[in-house]
């Protein structure tokens, strides 16, 4: 038993690793990972418990990934009490919604370049290498886009 709990302790420090990768909060991934490796759905009280956090603490954490659209709440018969429990294929929705969000912000920095190579003046004795440096790193960008704009397709 104790060595089961070893296991389940590792598995749930790994996964709340991978969803510190994501830009979570420590409470948010570690509350993902738990409801990802449990086989039903959790309380409020359960999760606070389970994680040695507050239910305020936990309740926020829920709330974010909620918004995010990685945790559902379930109606559980004979329960007042909500239900948490995480979508399916949760850690492929996170790769999308990191890819989309890499892509987003590629998007900005391409037209924030596009802007900076306009207001760059011809009289400017920097101009030309200015210039060459903003076209090569407009380049970069743009085929990130296109790499990223794929990935998002895919998924």
């Amino acid at each position: 038993m104790n060595e089961r709990m070893s296991s389940y302790e590792a598995l749930i420090a790994e996964l709340t690793r991978t969803g510190e990768m994501f830009r979570l909060s420590a409470t948010e991934a570690r509350l993902l990972a738990v409801l990802y490796v449990e086989k039903h759905s959790l309380t409020l009280d359960q999760m606070a418990k389970s994680i040695g956090k507050s239910k305020t603490a936990v309740n926020i954490a829920i709330r974010n990934l909620s918004h995010l659209e990685l945790v559902d709440r379930v109606w559980v018969k004979g329960s007042r009490k909500d239900f948490y429990t995480n979508v399916s294929s949760v850690y492929k929705k996170l790769m999308a919604l990191q890819v989309k969000q890499w892509h987003s912000q590629t998007i900005r920095q391409i037209e924030a370049m596009e802007q900076l190579k306009q207001a760059i003046s011809e009289d400017d004795p920097e101009w030309q290498p200015m210039e060459e440096k903003l076209s090569s790193s407009l380049q970069i960008h743009e085929e990130a886009a296109a790499i990223l704009k794929k990935i998002t397709a895919i998924s």
